[in-house]
């Protein structure tokens, strides 16, 4: 006795939903990278003095392109605020974190942008 089963369906099911998953995530991370790079540049902890280093903060989000050595690192999604002075790793990591904006801001945006994605998941139908 043979049995066959058509899977065309479900794998068509699981391709469409893997694509809107993919779609799902760029939306909520576009918009939540907007957010965080507002926040951070309207909350830096340290004063002006030219200004780059405000003026370089940046959203991002996106999809990392992999390695070598990770064959799985281009299907991991990444969304964040990056700053692009030469000295913004000074004042992320130096002076004792006094200066460090990136990594609170993204602490305070985490819970948010999961569930903005979890409810923009849920409203797929």
């Amino acid at each position: 006795m043979k049995l066959r089963i058509d899977t065309r369906g479900v794998l068509a099911g699981l391709a469409a939903f893997g694509s809107h998953t993919r779609d799902c995530l760029g939306e909520t991370g576009r918009s939540s990278a907007a957010l965080m790079e507002d926040y951070a540049k309207q909350n830096r902890p340290w004063k002006d003095r030219t200004g780059n280093a405000r003026r370089t903060l940046e959203g991002v989000c996106g999809w990392n392109s992999g390695d070598a050595a990770d064959s799985d690192a281009g299907d991991r999604f990444r969304v964040g605020v990056e700053g692009h002075m030469p000295y913004s790793v000074f004042l992320e990591l130096g002076f004792d974190g006094r200066f460090s904006v990136l990594a609170p801001t993204v602490h305070h945006f985490a819970p948010q942008v999961l569930l903005d994605f979890a409810q923009n998941m849920s409203d797929m139908k």
